[in-house]
Formats: structure tokens, sequence, C-alpha cells
């Protein structure tokens, strides 16, 4: 696939996430979210990963820590009832119902685990989901957890704790992402022969 052709599909990938988003959306919760970190990640895929191709021996690690991270972010969220206390107290909005919550979340972790496979094997664009997850599920938890914390007026938010381990994880993963390419090999140029 040549890249212009990835880039399009990759932008019809975020469109697609983006209308998935934005239909789930208790209130604005996820059209504040994950809606501007897919655009973002969509960018930055641009920018990078859809150029050249991650080196995975340096990348792979990070993004590996960081989903594994998030499984136990996760189980802090869920025993602690975020899927109640984030869309009210922090967008006013209904309560994400338990299923749902849970849904979204393994839907988003199957995805996760094909964006490591996209690392490892160089496919170009679910490597934007690799991007979206070092955007929204890293470097998303962390600022976004203190904001909700002060928001609903609780310094121990659902989520809060494990999301601070995001603050070390996210910004290597992201500067990973973006400076971590695979050596470009030069192509073969014919040699012109003089007789």
């Amino acid at each position: 696939m040549t890249r212009h052709r990835s880039a399009v599909a990759a932008g019809v990938l975020a469109t697609a996430l983006i209308v998935v988003f934005a239909y789930l959306s208790p209130g604005l919760a996820l059209w504040l979210t994950f809606i501007p970190a897919m655009v973002i990640a969509y960018g930055c895929h641009l920018a990078t990963t859809d150029r050249r191709l991650p080196d995975p021996s340096r990348v792979l690690p990070i993004y590996l820590i960081g989903l594994a991270w998030q499984f136990l972010h996760f189980g802090e969220e869920f025993m602690n009832g975020f899927n109640r206390r984030w869309p009210t107290e922090v967008f006013g909005a209904q309560a994400m119902s338990l299923p749902l919550f849970v849904w979204i979340n393994m839907i988003s972790y199957a995805a996760f685990a094909m964006g490591a496979l996209a690392i490892y094997r160089g496919w170009r664009v679910p490597l934007l989901i690799a991007w979206f997850f070092a955007i929204m599920g890293a470097m998303g938890n962390a600022i976004g957890h203190p904001i909700y914390d002060l928001v609903a007026g609780d310094l121990a938010f659902p989520g809060i704790v494990t999301s601070l381990g995001y603050w070390v994880i996210g910004p290597i993963l992201v500067h990973r992402l973006w400076t971590a390419a695979l050596p470009q090999v030069a192509e073969a140029r014919p040699v012109a022969v003089s007789v």
C-alpha cells in the first residue's frame, strides 16, 4: 500500500472511530477527550509512523508496559465507580452503564493489542491505534485524572493512583513513537555505465 493510500485509510479509520465515540459519548465526555485525542493521534501518525515505521525493539517494550499498566488502571476505575462518577461529576451527563463501560474498555484493549502487532509487523494503518493509545490511554489519563479530581472536588477520584504511572510511561512512549524509526533503506539506483 502506498503512503498516500495508507494515510487515507488511517483517516477513514480515524473518522469511523470518531463517529463511534460521538455516538457512545455520555454527554460531552468522549467529545472532549477521545475525539480530540483521535485527531491528535492521526496528526502524529501522519507526521511520523505513516512516513517511517517505528523500530519495534525501541517502541514495543514501552508500549507493552503501558498496555499492561492500562489493565491496572482499568481495575482501579472499575472497582471505584468511574463509569458512574466520570460522566456525572465531571461532565454533568448521565452515568455510563457498567456493561457499556466494560465493553468500551475491552474493545479498546483488543484494538491496543492490534496496535502492538502493528508496531511489530510494520503495518502502517493500525499504527494510528498505537498513537491513540499513546495520546489518550497514556497522556490523556496522566493529564486528565488530576483535572477530574479538581472538577469533582475529590482528590481520590477513581483512577488517580494508577494514572500517575502514565506521567513516566506516556512521555517515553510518545517520544519513542515520534523518534524511534527504523533506518530507511536506500533505493537502488541504476548505475550509468560508460563505454
